[in-house]
């Protein structure tokens, strides 16, 4: 309270107040404090009047002038006051808040603490400060210590009080500190997740102060998401109120991996605060590849497809796959093994997620890979030259009646039935018998000897028929420009025939090149067998493929060679030479080109049955050639032969063939046909043919 003084406190009063002010003039609110306009040209929302009957506190908001308002202490009515009697305006902070300082502003008192009935002043916890007559204008004061409360009173110091007093402030500014400053409640969507997150989330953040808040912000990754603000009153202590930030947040705006996420506050005060915290996102797509047999034996047992996923910063969390359109199988983590057994197609399909969610819980979510695998029933494929053995054929030529039969015949515009006559034609049929052979064993018979029966033995031979029966080869030899027949069989690794598979023959070229293509495709049997036409052409390496089917798998027969010999024509110019001429021979191979420097053709020399090799002349790429053969001198009459035949060459794909023999003459002159002789030269003179005129009788 604020009584009655003495004249040297008033002084150090006075003085103590001045100094106040000027520290609060000059120096500016230290961080954390702020400044509180209470009447004047604001409304009053911090001081609350106090008093006793006889004594008045009024206030009048906004003061826009001195006789228009403020803060007034006086004694009211004609009744004397008592001593303790008092009126007071007070203003106490809230939690948080603690004044600091204070201002009276166009200050006015009249009959207060000069020595008369009232004294007053203004009061702070543990000090204050009074006024009078000196006091007049503006009044700053410093508080020594924090105060909670802050007021100005007129009190009656005497046992009676009946003089007037006047106590009239404009306007208080009131400096406040800050205690405690912004804080956040707890925010709600995004700030709530754990783990790694996708999409977009919702978030809902707010915050309050002492003093008010009057600036909120949230970013991520240094990106903001949304601020606001609020105006400030400085007419109370709570200042500001900042609305809350509620805005959904698209993560993938944002970037990827650990992202800080930071809320950023500041007060009335010009407290700033901030709160941060780590969130994971990962808006990426992951990624699947699928690996594994794409052909298997049954035999070979269950079959595994492996699916491998990956491209998420989370990790994978699982990896779903479905066989045959089933229901998904779920395998934790970035690998999996899908078995698949069962004869027939099958197809494997597989999606990834990984650990990020959005907010219904649903992951990222690779696309579908797909695998495609056949399990089938091995297969056996075989092939061969089949030759039927066991009979002897031969064609005949036979004659046949043709009986006579009706036919309708036009006579005379008329439509006739006559009768053909019985006539007889030739024709070729062949004639099949089976083949026997010759066996030899031993029997027991009994024989007399010396007047006993005895048993010994004996050799006897006799004829066997041999059943006609297919003998299976892996060799045929053809004829030049002769097409043959291949056969075989398809059927499954147990035994079972399979019909109605197409087979594929491939063949190459006998001459080390291995360059097999497609002579045929043909169709099996009900019972599993084929026959498939080889058209003409070189000797060749041959061979069968099947390509299996969605319950068999593929399977090609071992080779067969088809043998073919070479052709060669060759023709001698002249026939007929006498001793030490010379001949030509020419001729070609037939079948296709003929290697580079080769030494393929071989000359044969002979006479009768005797003959020899006499040289290796040369050919052309296209197969012809020219042979000059002199003969020596010599006497006499003989016939010798030449022919020309191929020797065995890798790289040349027919097998070794031979031409005709030629016969030459040799050691006769050659005769001078009618036509080669010489014609008489024409004299140009006619001949009259002669009469032949009759003898003359004597």
């Amino acid at each position: 309270m604020i009584g009655w003084v003495t004249q040297r406190w008033r002084f150090r009063a006075l003085a103590l107040a001045v100094a106040a002010l000027a520290l609060l003039i000059y120096c500016s609110p230290s961080l954390g404090d702020e400044t509180v306009e209470a009447c004047g040209s604001y409304a009053n929302n911090v001081f609350s009047s106090s008093s006793v009957p006889g004594i008045s506190a009024t206030v009048g908001c906004p003061a826009p002038s001195y006789n228009g308002g403020g803060f007034s202490l006086f004694p009211s009515g004609t009744t004397s006051k008592t001593k303790g009697q008092t009126g007071r305006w007070q203003t106490t902070t809230p939690p948080g808040l603690v004044l600091v300082g204070a201002t009276a502003n166009q200050l006015v008192s009249a009959g207060v603490n000069d020595g008369g009935q009232y004294g007053g002043g203004f009061y702070w916890a543990g000090g204050g400060t009074e006024a009078n007559d000196t006091t007049q204008g503006t009044l700053g004061m410093v508080f020594p210590s924090p105060s909670s409360y802050f007021g100005m009173q007129l009190v009656c110091g005497k046992a009676t009080c009946t003089q007037p007093a006047t106590l009239v402030v404009q306007t208080f500014s009131l400096y406040v500190r800050e205690t405690s400053g912004p804080g956040f409640s707890v925010p709600s969507g995004l700030w709530q997740t754990s783990g790694w997150i996708r999409g977009t989330w919702p978030f809902v953040a707010s915050g309050d102060s002492p003093s008010g808040l009057c600036s909120l912000s949230a970013s991520l990754n240094g990106q903001l998401i949304d601020t606001t603000t609020s105006a400030q009153d400085v007419s109370t202590w709570h200042q500001c109120a900042a609305p809350a930030i509620s805005q959904p947040v698209d993560t993938t705006r944002y970037g990827q991996g650990g992202l800080p996420l930071t809320l950023s506050a500041a007060d009335a005060a010009g407290v700033p605060a901030s709160l941060t915290k780590t969130v994971y996102v990962d808006n990426s797509t992951p990624t699947i590849s699928l690996s594994g047999p794409v052909d298997a034996p049954s035999t070979a047992g269950t079959q595994y497809v492996t699916a491998t996923a990956g491209g998420s910063p989370s990790g994978i969390a699982q990896i779903v796959c479905s066989v045959d359109g089933g229901p998904g199988q779920n395998f934790a983590g970035a690998s999996a093994q899908v078995p698949v057994s069962g004869i027939g197609e099958h197809s494997v399909a597989c999606f990834a997620e990984d650990t990020a969610v959005d907010p219904s819980g649903a992951h990222g979510t690779s696309t579908t890979a797909t695998w495609s695998l056949k399990i089938g029933q091995p297969t056996e494929l075989g092939i061969a030259f089949d030759k039927l053995v066991g009979l002897r054929c031969h064609r005949a030529r036979v004659r046949v009646t043709i009986h006579g039969h009706w036919i309708t015949v036009r006579r005379h515009g008329k439509r006739e039935r006559v009768k053909t006559r019985t006539r007889t034609k030739v024709e070729r049929v062949e004639h099949c018998h089976p083949r026997t052979v010759r066996r030899r064993t031993v029997v027991i018979v009994r024989v007399r000897r010396h007047g006993h029966l005895v048993k010994i033995k004996r050799v006897k031979h006799f004829r066997v028929v041999v059943p006609p029966h297919v003998v299976g080869k892996t060799a045929r030899r053809v004829r030049f420009g002769r097409s043959t027949t291949v056969n075989g069989w398809l059927g499954t690794s147990t035994g079972t025939a399979l019909g109605g598979q197409v087979v594929d023959v491939i063949a190459a070229p006998a001459n080390g090149s291995n360059a097999f293509v497609q002579v045929g495709a043909v169709t099996t049997a009900a019972n599993g067998t084929w026959t498939a036409t080889l058209p003409a052409g070189p000797s060749r390496i041959v061979e069968a493929v099947y390509n299996g089917a969605p319950t068999t798998e593929s399977s090609s027969s071992g080779q067969v060679r088809e043998v073919v010999p070479a052709v060669v024509h060759i023709a001698i110019h002249p026939r007929i030479v006498p001793w030490g001429s010379e001949i030509r021979v020419t001729g070609q191979v037939l079948g296709g080109y003929v290697p580079t420097n080769s030494s393929l053709l071989r000359l044969n020399v002979g006479i009768g049955r005797i003959g020899q090799i006499e040289g290796l002349p040369d050919i052309r790429p296209n197969g012809r050639f020219l042979i000059v053969w002199k003969f020596v001198a010599g006497h006499g009459v003989i016939h010798p032969w030449f022919s020309v035949g191929t020797l065995k060459e890798a790289a040349f794909p027919y097998a070794p063939g031979t031409s005709k023999h030629m016969v030459v003459t040799l050691g006769k002159r050659t005769p001078v046909s009618a036509h080669h002789r010489k014609p008489k030269r024409h004299t140009g003179k006619r001949h009259k043919a002669k009469s032949k005129k009759p003898a003359r009788k004597g």
